[in-house]
């Protein structure tokens, strides 16, 4: 069941998220922008801490990062059981 900090958790992960796609978008045509290029680096390593600090707490995100060695990609709560917000 998830607690008010697992939304925050998710939250980082949507907005860094987001951050990192623009970042991706706008390299797509600025390719030699230096700046564009730090941006996107510094929202990737956001978006990983970001990822990081919410599976600690609630388990993967994407199903490639389920434990191979246990099938935890089933333990935590289903859409219908309010594991999407």
């Amino acid at each position: 069941m998830m607690c008010g900090c697992d939304d925050k958790l998710l939250q980082a992960v949507y907005e860094t998220g987001f951050a990192l796609d623009e970042a991706t978008l706008y390299l797509d045509t600025h390719p030699n922008c230096p700046i564009a290029m730090q941006y996107f680096q510094n929202a990737r390593r956001m978006n990983r801490q970001a990822m990081k600090a919410y599976e600690e707490v609630d388990g993967p995100l994407q199903v490639a990062d389920a434990d191979s060695n246990n099938w935890n990609w089933i333990n935590g709560p289903w859409p219908w059981e309010g594991g999407m917000r």
